[in-house]
């Protein structure tokens, strides 16, 4: 039924999407690093980068030396680093890139004297563009854990895209607000702007959570596409708790015979998160939602596809977290080519993965069962 349907029906604001762009799915840390950094090695003009974490480790002093290199050479290189996601990394870390030549601004220094609210917003984003013409955006930061083995890296598994086309323009607006917001009038503005030229034939749109007017519009662009699934619906989150508005729009899925699948993580940065997650599987199960597990490395991704139309990669997790409070960026992709792709990535992974039964939820001890409820209580605070 799905080869019937036009992209548009899943796209919540179709003319927003843009037309002629050319995206290619990073399957892992191998593919996205290795991309990465040779995007950064090409790079001729200007870079623009915006992450929530850039460590002082041994991968974190791969990319800053190669960005030094870069700076040195006449290229304008701007990076954002979120204050929290960045808060163990030294200071003098940054200076030094600061002084080589690239410039640097910290979102939202954490101040403890100051309200909640002005400090728990974070940059969540994981964005590198490349001179007006590539863009690279998913869910790994600049750390040993998201780096692959070959690298020396933890081989935490997540995804990423690279994307070529009209969307790269979109992508550096969302950068130079940021960037005007984290370094002020003294940061002077990023490069780009211009219109960009057609590379391909894919449509694809840049979803953002980034303030008042569009914090849930990566949530809507979920939810529109969820509520249009005829066959199938696979999601892989590594902090799945979503908001009731989404959880509905599953379980009515299933009702209509959509095929609905979810792989979390089993192993996991926030156990707590995992924990609170575990309360709803009963729940999930008797309604009809394969649930996973995936049992490899960690799991850090933020994807879905679905009926091979609508596919969705980035930094947004389904928690409430990524609802409220962060700055996330996803890029839609709808084509069916690259909803393949999607699709046989998310099957492969299944081999990989653990189904949860509804036996499992109830076997639990009582005190495990418990804590997933408290928890849940307070999932708005994981």
């Amino acid at each position: 039924m799905a080869a019937t349907l036009d992209w548009s029906e899943y796209c919540f604001r179709p003319e927003n999407a843009l037309s002629g762009n050319s995206v290619r799915l990073l399957r892992d840390g191998e593919e996205a690093f290795g991309e990465m950094l040779g995007a950064l090695a090409s790079a001729s003009s200007y870079v623009l980068m915006e992450f929530y974490a850039f460590s002082d480790d041994a991968v974190g002093r791969r990319f800053r030396d190669l960005l030094l290199e870069k700076a040195a050479a006449g290229v304008k290189v701007f990076l954002i680093y979120d204050g929290v996601g960045s808060r163990l990394t030294d200071r003098d870390f940054f200076s030094g890139l600061a002084a080589g030549g690239v410039r640097v601004a910290e979102f939202r220094p954490v101040v403890l004297w100051k309200p909640y609210w002005s400090w728990a917003r974070r940059d969540h984003r994981k964005i590198i563009c490349i001179d007006g013409r590539s863009a690279l955006v998913g869910g790994f930061n600049i750390t040993d854990n998201d780096a692959p083995l070959k690298l020396g890296g933890r081989g935490w598994k997540d995804a990423m895209v690279r994307v070529e086309g009209p969307v790269v323009g979109e992508i550096e607006k969302l950068f130079r607000t940021t960037w005007t917001s984290a370094a002020g009038p003294a940061g002077g503005p990023p490069p780009g702007g211009s219109v960009l030229q057609e590379a391909g034939d894919i449509t694809a749109s840049v979803l953002s959570a980034s303030g008042l007017r569009n914090f849930r519009s990566i949530r809507r662009g979920y939810s529109y596409a969820i509520d249009r699934a005829r066959e199938y619906i696979y999601i892989t989150n590594a902090y799945f708790l979503p908001d009731r508005f989404v959880y509905r729009r599953l379980i009515n899925a299933v009702r209509r015979g959509v095929d609905v699948r979810i792989i979390c993580p089993c192993k996991t940065d926030h156990p707590y998160v995992r924990w609170a997650t575990w309360s709803i599987y009963p729940h999930m199960i008797r309604n009809g939602i394969k649930v996973y597990e995936w049992q490899g490395g960690i799991l850090h991704s933020k994807t879905a596809v679905i009926d091979g139309i609508w596919s969705s990669v980035g930094s947004h997790n389904l928690d409430h977290r990524s609802l409220h409070y962060n700055m996330e960026l996803n890029i839609n992709i709808y084509d069916r080519g690259f909803g393949a792709a999607m699709a046989d990535a998310f099957k492969s992974d299944l081999d990989g993965s653990r189904r949860i039964t509804l036996e499992d939820t109830e076997d639990r001890p009582f005190i495990s069962k418990a804590a997933s409820k408290v928890l849940y209580l307070f999932r708005s605070l994981l």
